[in-house]
């Protein structure tokens, strides 16, 4: 086998987490030559961290062949409920039921796939799979980059594995080693925010506990709103009786690294005491943080690397997996020759806005929980328990419900504003954390429509530019032309449908890679030249 230090490669990954590997096959798929360096072995996967891959995450492992598969890989049984529960005990009383808060049981008209909940291995290993699958993408385990330099034609990747360091050139550098990257520290940037509170979790096995569910429901997440005020969560993991348990924030008094006290915490927050074994456990923060920049010349920070958010919600990896997207096809049109020199830095200006969004949102929901919910009497066996544990339900489901069901920040966020998107003036609908609206309006995913049970209009946009032309007496010849001329992918569709006409509002609309829309227009423009070079990033350099 040829070594790494012999290939040439056109981007360096450092990190194989879920968004590494995101970016990995989001370019791979392009034809780029693309090196993932990772600590860890081709086989391990991370436990009890994320849990859902949302709807719009699941959007793009639709395109990259991976959706259904996912839903394969889940390891949960059907028996559990995907289902988010509020319970004042496991044996105690329902508070409220959020029935498909995580897979709804139905396809959504306003989008190509549904929200998967399934534990983090399941999401890692699907990646990760894929992955492996890419000719043009080689994961390299067991070694961690160290160093980078810059210049002003390529970078140079100093990292270390078993035979010590070494070194790989390539034109980009992708930065996707978490929050505590030393490489971001290399760039003299922290992430800017603050920290709301401290939690723990803890992975264990539980052979008897989804018993102990009768009196409620067993679900894929249940809150324990009760008197202690542990803030606790319990999480079904496996097949084999494995287990997640959250408490969020860390009680004052409490410590976290404390086995027996924590399991004292949970027994009562089930109701009983049950048989555990193989506890592992872990602190880790609720941030609230962004770096002022995503881009530094050859290297981009994505994910965790750039942005941390509060985890009620489920948004750390999913904003992650959203960058991957967007960076992902502006280097590979960078590196295929049709992508301008503006293309690139588009990265921050589009994403950072989105992700201060959604962390905001994010921020809300993490501070309405633990004591924020507790209220006397909640557990009584009376009349005035049953009268506190609805105003309790009513309270968070006015104040809380955005929480799970969330599909304005997963659908409904825009680039407005962006260089390479050609506004018409039209404003878009207000952007919404719980709700959504569609919306073609240039900046706007573009809004999606089922052409038959299964087939997406997404399926027909192949994996460049598309121009949905929806009256077939428009000459697109001209627009066609100029982005044959440079080099730009470029699909036209005229699917007939009556959804699809009412959904858009112009005859012509001009859809990115990643599904949001560039331009639109009743009649190709004049200079059709022009709205190739902004949409590509060459306005300005022509």
């Amino acid at each position: 086998m040829e070594s790494i230090e012999t290939q040439t490669f056109q981007v360096v990954v450092a990190g194989a987490g879920p968004v590494g590997m995101a970016v990995a096959i989001e370019l791979g798929l392009r034809g780029i030559r693309t090196l993932v360096i990772e600590p860890r072995a081709a086989d391990d996967y991370g436990i009890a961290k994320v849990n859902l891959v949302n709807a719009r995450s699941m959007e793009h492992f639709r395109r990259w062949g991976i959706a259904e598969r996912h839903r394969a890989n889940d390891p949960v049984p059907a028996e559990v409920k995907r289902d988010l529960i509020f319970a004042t005990r496991a044996n105690g009383k329902i508070i409220l039921k959020a029935e498909g808060a995580y897979e709804w049981r139905e396809p959504l008209p306003i989008a190509s796939e549904v929200p998967e909940w399934a534990p983090f291995q399941a999401i890692e290993k699907t990646l990760r799979d894929r992955l492996n699958e890419l000719d043009q993408v080689t994961l390299l385990p067991h070694s961690a980059v160290t160093d980078f330099v810059q210049s002003e034609d390529d970078v140079t990747v100093t990292y270390e594995g078993s035979g010590g360091p070494k070194q790989v050139k390539a034109d980009y550098f992708i930065i996707a080693n978490g929050p505590q990257s030393e490489l971001r520290r290399k760039l003299n940037l922290r992430l800017e925010g603050e920290t709301l509170f401290y939690n723990t979790s803890w992975y264990f096995r539980a052979p008897g506990l989804a018993k102990l569910f009768d009196n409620t429901q067993l679900s894929s997440m249940t809150f324990f709103l009760n008197e202690d005020a542990y803030g606790d969560i319990l999480v079904p993991q496996s097949e084999d009786e494995h287990w997640g348990y959250y408490v969020s924030p860390i009680p004052e008094g409490v410590d976290a690294n404390d086995w027996e006290t924590i399991k004292r915490m949970m027994f009562r927050s089930v109701g009983q005491e049950f048989e555990v074994s193989e506890p592992r456990g872990w602190i880790w923060g609720s941030h609230a943080r962004l770096a002022k920049s995503f881009n530094f010349g050859r290297a981009f920070l994505i994910g965790d690397a750039a942005h941390l958010t509060p985890p009620f919600g489920g948004f750390g990896m999913n904003m992650g997996i959203g960058d991957a997207a967007d960076i992902g096809w502006k280097i590979a049109a960078v590196l295929d020759g049709w992508g301008g020199p503006r293309l690139l830095e588009t990265y921050t200006l589009e994403r950072r806005d989105v992700c201060a969004f959604i962390i905001e949102g994010s921020s809300h929901n993490n501070k309405l929980w633990g004591k924020a919910l507790v209220r006397a009497h909640m557990e009584e066996e009376s009349e005035r328990g049953e009268q506190v544990r609805a105003d309790l339900r009513k309270f968070i489901i006015e104040e809380k419900t955005q929480q799970f069901r969330s599909l304005g920040a997963q659908l409904g966020y825009r680039y407005k504003g962006s260089p390479i998107i050609v506004g018409d003036g039209t404003e878009p609908p207000p952007m919404t954390y719980g709700d959504y609206v569609p919306s073609s309006v240039p900046g706007c995913r573009a809004p999606h429509v089922w052409l038959a049970p299964g087939d997406s209009l997404y399926d027909h946009l192949g994996t460049g530019f598309c121009l949905l032309k929806l009256d077939a007496g428009i000459d697109t010849a001209p627009l066609e032309q100029a982005a044959a001329q440079v080099g730009l992918p470029l699909t036209v569709i005229s699917p007939s449908h009556e959804d699809v006409n009412a959904r858009y509002d112009r005859k012509l609309t001009l859809i990115r890679p990643d599904h949001h829309v560039a331009w639109r227009g009743d009649a190709v423009p004049e200079d059709c030249d022009q709205l190739v070079d902004i949409v590509r990033g060459s306005a300005g350099y022509r």
